[in-house]
């Protein structure tokens, strides 16, 4: 039986996952920014409705 090296080539699937990372990373950093911003006027919002 041949090994199976030469049919799973890890090198050019970890390749091919780091582009696929790269090409996807800007809108997944573009998503947390905003829920990050949505977050945050969410407790500011909540801190001075309780404010009084």
């Amino acid at each position: 039986m041949e090994s199976l090296g030469n049919v799973w080539d890890f090198s050019f699937f970890w390749n091919v996952f780091g582009f696929l990372l790269q090409l996807v990373a800007p809108f997944v950093m573009i998503i947390v920014a905003i829920i990050a911003v949505g977050l945050l006027l969410a407790g500011v919002i909540y801190a001075i409705r309780n404010r009084n």
